[in-house]
């Protein structure tokens, strides 16, 4: 773990030294150019790296949680090596997931590439693959990710290809039609005509079942997120990491800590931000929306310093370095690294014991013994979150360095200028914060109950020393007798006298 965020940290700094420029426009020639061509072949030789190695890598050590007793739960690995991994990543459809999660991945790695190969000319076959590579997992997360929630309430039914494929048309259709019928409300509202706000929540209904499965599991999740990283970066094994990390894993375990920390505040401040700006309408909405929300907007009117911070920042902000890197560091943090600590939590079973409502597929015994189970618990990660991760990151761009996208005139001639912009940003940020906030109040309850829940993260071990006590026939068969049980308290027991 800590390697792979050294090898992180080097790319970071040797994309940075790139030469930029300062002004984005869409490039009307043709032509296919070394310069045109070598933005695309880094980001493919990229994303291989990223496919090949760091997901692999990244999914060593999955572990599943159930309990043997009240309050005990015994932790196996599913996954020790990378061989595993990989193994784990040809199960079921799994490379469907993958697939669409690289595409996305790999769209926005082809954009800082741009940027930092020329970033005042992108290259129209680049701009085509880009929209290409974004659309496709956009479009079909949310299609996945219905279909995943619908399925496992399923899990008692026996399935069959066709009832498979029925339902699969079935959630299409319902997802069309009901996003058609936004589009349809919208422009009998507004005396014949679509305007941005409409299409913005159009595309909020055609992204809910992402959206909502992303909150319910952030928010059943944070519980186990917290105390386990807490406990990483202590250097303490645990349920989520059971080998200790280095120092720059326990680093990013800290990071992680204090954003969890600050995510029911965020929650608040974006739910009413929503709700101030769409009641209210008031003058300052571009300056409320631009600099933080209700929160952050107070202290920026408040105090002399952060309101200079804030003035500079709207400079830096100009500079496509700085999107290049703030697009780099994003992919590395939310794109790579986070959702794979919400995919640990997803396996390991996380939601079911330390929080509420959360998306549950499969019980952690199916997980444990069935391929089948483990297959579509990153299925349902990869294909689901693909989208969604990929679609807010590309709005926040336009809204923060509008400037610096391509097809930015066009949207604001389409009447997406920047305060539109920012409207949607927060209303798609804002509805994921309400699910999650929703969630986070009814499984706050259960946190110092999972504080002392006991797990055993090395059961299979912890046996095998078990039976191989020594101390005659008596002992002997009382220990193998309780081994085979799994009589925690009686090994345990004997382990003390």
């Amino acid at each position: 773990m800590g390697r792979s965020r050294r090898v992180g940290l080097s790319g970071l700094l040797a994309l940075s030294a790139l030469p930029n420029a300062s002004a984005a426009s869409i490039s009307t020639s043709g032509e296919v150019t070394p310069n045109t061509v070598a933005p695309l072949l880094l980001a493919l030789v990229i994303a291989y790296f990223v496919r090949r190695w760091f997901i692999p890598q990244q999914l060593k050590n999955l572990q599943v949680a159930f309990e043997i007793e009240d309050d005990l739960y015994e932790v196996h690995r599913i996954t020790r090596t990378l061989r595993d991994s990989r193994r784990l990543l040809r199960a079921g459809r799994v490379g469907y997931g993958v697939l669409l999660y690289m595409m996305g991945l790999t769209g926005v790695l082809i954009l800082i590439s741009e940027l930092l190969f020329e970033a005042s000319m992108f290259a129209q076959f680049n701009l085509y693959i880009i929209a290409t590579l974004i659309l496709i997992p956009v479009l079909i997360s949310p299609w996945e990710s219905l279909n995943s929630q619908l399925s496992s309430r399923r899990r008692d039914v026996r399935s069959s290809v066709s009832g498979d494929f029925i339902r699969r048309i079935t959630t299409l259709a319902f997802l069309l039609i009901s996003t058609l019928l936004v589009l349809a409300y919208g422009y009998q509202l507004e005396g014949g005509t679509l305007t941005p706000t409409w299409l913005a929540f159009a595309m909020l209904m055609f992204m809910a079942p992402t959206i909502f499965a992303y909150g319910r599991i952030m928010g059943a999740s944070w519980n186990m997120l917290l105390i386990n990283k807490w406990r990483t970066t202590r250097g303490r094994p645990n349920p989520i990491d059971p080998d200790k990390n280095r120092f720059l894993g326990r680093l990013f375990s800290f990071l992680l800590v204090l954003f969890l920390l600050t995510m029911p505040i965020t929650a608040l401040n974006g739910i009413l931000t929503v709700l101030y700006v769409m009641i209210n309408n008031p003058a300052n909405q571009a300056e409320v929306l631009n600099y933080g929300g209700i929160i952050g907007y107070s202290i920026f009117v408040r105090i002399d310093v952060i309101s200079e911070i804030l003035f500079h920042w709207e400079f830096v902000k100009s500079l496509p370095q700085f999107l290049s890197l703030y697009l780099t560091l994003n992919i590395a943090i939310v794109g790579l690294a986070f959702i794979f600590e919400l995919t640990r939590n997803l396996i390991l079973g996380g939601q079911t014991f330390g929080g509420m409502f959360g998306v549950t597929l499969d019980t952690p015994r199916e997980i444990r013994a069935e391929k089948s189970a483990q297959a579509r618990q990153l299925t349902f990660a990869f294909a689901g979150f693909s989208g969604y991760t990929v679609l807010l990151l590309i709005l926040v761009c336009y809204k923060e360095f509008g400037s610096l996208m391509p097809l930015t005139a066009t949207l604001e001639a389409n009447g997406f200028d920047e305060g539109m912009r920012l409207l949607t940003v927060w209303l798609f940020i804002a509805v994921g914060q309400f699910i999650f906030l929703m969630t986070w109040l009814v499984s706050i309850s259960r946190f110092q109950h999972l504080l002392n829940l006991r797990f055993d993260l090395n059961p299979d071990e912890r046996r095998e020393g078990a039976v191989r006590l020594q101390g005659g026939d008596k002992l002997q068969n009382l220990v193998e007798n309780a081994a085979y049980n799994e009589d925690i308290d009686m090994l345990i027991r004997i382990q003390t006298h």
